[in-house]
């Protein structure tokens, strides 16, 4: 699945910005969710994952704009 998401975001820009803005903004929602926690570990490991999602989703993005090939 994400092999097939790969695929389709090098071969669109637009794509691959929307997924590496998109894991942004899930990246600080989460960290603002953790800061908010207040020791509830249930709602940071949720805000730990999301934010592990988040930083996996820029990179992925990044990744496929790299390999992309310059026209």
């Amino acid at each position: 699945m994400i092999q097939v998401l790969f695929e389709k975001m090098k071969t669109n820009r637009r794509l691959a910005i929307a997924v590496i803005v998109a894991g942004t903004l899930l990246f600080m929602l989460a960290s603002a969710s953790r800061q908010g926690a207040g020791g509830v570990w249930v709602v940071e490991l949720l805000s730990s994952l999301c934010m592990l999602l988040g930083v996996a989703a820029q990179f992925l993005g990044l990744a496929a704009l790299l390999k992309n090939p310059r026209r």
